[in-house]
């Protein structure tokens, strides 16, 4: 993924305030948590069909629903 598809998913500028706006250390690395959790389900996304993460007995499935957990923190 590229950083233009980031900004893209984002917003636009938003990807720029995320990486190079100060803000305090647990917003901060929240932030980043969450990045990259998107990155990984985006990861994830483009390496399995949408069968895979239908079948609650793959490991796709499970990684995607431990994914959607870190997110929904």
């Amino acid at each position: 993924m590229t950083a233009s598809e980031l900004n893209h998913l984002f917003g636009d500028g938003e990807l720029r305030r995320i990486l190079f706006t100060h803000r305090p250390s647990e917003l901060q690395l929240n932030r980043r948590q969450r990045i990259r959790e998107l990155v990984h389900l985006s990861r994830l996304a483009d390496a399995h069909s949408i069968d895979e993460f239908r079948d609650p007995t793959s490991s796709a499935h499970h990684e995607l629903v431990g994914i959607v957990q870190e997110l929904a923190r």
